[in-house]
C-alpha cells in the first residue's frame, strides 16, 4: 500500500477559475491563430483580415496571465 502523505510546502494552491480560464484561453488564442493563418492562405487581397485575427490572440493570453498573476499568492521570505 502506498503512504498517503500531506502536500508540500512548496507546492501551490491554484483556484480551479484559473483552469477555466486557461481552458478558455487557449481556445481562444488557438481559434484566432487558426482563422488568422487560413484567412492568410487565401491571398494577398485578405492579407490585413488575417494579421488581425492573429493579433485578437494577444488579449487571450494577455487575460491569461493576468488572472493567473492574481491568483498566486505573494511569495514570502522565510526567516
Amino acid at each position: 500500500m502506498e503512504d498517503v502523505t500531506a502536500p508540500q510546502e512548496n507546492e501551490r494552491k491554484v483556484p480551479p477559475y484559473v483552469a477555466l480560464v486557461r481552458i478558455g484561453a487557449v481556445v481562444g488564442m488557438s481559434a484566432t491563430l487558426a482563422f488568422g493563418l487560413f484567412v492568410l492562405l487565401l491571398g494577398a487581397r485578405y492579407w490585413y483580415i488575417g494579421l488581425i485575427a492573429i493579433a485578437l490572440a494577444i488579449p487571450f493570453f494577455v487575460v491569461m496571465r493576468l488572472i493567473e498573476n492574481t491568483a498566486e499568492p505573494p511569495e514570502t521570505p522565510r526567516a
